[in-house]
């Protein structure tokens, strides 16, 4: 557990300069845990402006004075900028999105997440980064970001360089295609049946993603496959591992404890 001290600082300072002064009784609260650091101010969203949209709508001030006094004193960053920052510092120390999970028309509330949830997404980015001597704006990563958290999008803004730096992979064809990270990302985790599992679906098509899975890996565990289908249970993998053999596609190698399938027909 590890708090950002700037991003911190940043979201108390936004619950000041932006609190409804009007509601009286209340108070901005400050709660940190080992889950994360959470700030309460009273007031709601001003008017079109959601969490949804928070990071893209333009800057709107409740309390204007307040506000530019605070950035001329360099207390927060300039209108627009710190919720950005706050999204992207977090981001960057592999912890995931802040929320505002208990937002509502009288408060608006941001929790910010302490513990680091993935550190090799980072360092992937940071590999891409320093290969191909790019750096990835704030807009970019918080769009791989909700592709890492949500393992599949419809939608993404910046999908062509993307898929030019090998970061993402597209499943399916014309309207109905997806976006999904790359195989080179489950590899550099080493969790290559992750990958496995997000494109599957019906059993045919689990058979043959478990065929190109080992295609693709050289050899396949049934811990990977566990991790690609987690909705079947251990006998429902052997099952279908089994089919493959007896239908030719795949064989053993190597004991029950430590062994792995491979290609009946390759070379591997």
């Amino acid at each position: 557990m590890a708090f950002d001290e700037k991003a911190c600082r940043e979201a108390v300072n936004n619950a000041v300069a932006h609190r409804d002064y009007s509601i009286v009784g209340r108070s901005i609260i400050i709660h940190a845990s080992p889950k994360s650091f959470t700030v309460i101010s009273p007031g709601g969203f001003l008017n079109e402006i959601t969490p949804e949209n928070v990071l893209s709508a333009a800057p709107r001030w409740r309390n204007r004075l307040i506000a530019e006094a605070f950035e001329r004193t360099k207390l927060v960053e300039r209108s627009g900028q710190g919720i950005d920052n706050i999204f992207e510092t977090s981001i960057r120390q592999g912890k995931g999105l802040p929320d505002f999970e208990g937002t509502d028309r009288s408060t608006v509330q941001i929790n910010m997440p302490a513990k680091i949830k993935d550190a090799e997404f980072v360092k992937f980015l940071e590999k891409v980064s320093n290969e191909h001597q790019i750096t990835f704006s704030f807009n970019e990563i918080y769009e791989l970001e909700k592709l890492r958290e949500r393992k599949v999008l419809s939608v993404l803004q910046h999908k062509e360089k993307f898929l030019k730096l090998g970061v993402v992979e597209k499943i399916g064809r014309t309207s109905g295609a997806k976006y999904i990270l790359s195989h080179r990302y489950y590899s550099y985790q080493e969790k290559p049946g992750v990958y496995t599992r997000i494109k599957g679906f019906n059993r045919e098509s689990k058979k043959e993603l478990i065929l190109e899975h080992i295609r693709r890996e050289g050899k396949g565990r049934r811990e990977d496959f566990l991790d690609a289908f987690p909705e079947l249970k251990p006998k429902d993998i052997t099952n279908l591992l089994h089919e493959l053999k007896r239908e030719g596609e795949i064989k053993r190698e190597g004991s029950d404890r430590s062994g792995y399938w491979k290609s009946a027909g390759g070379s591997n």
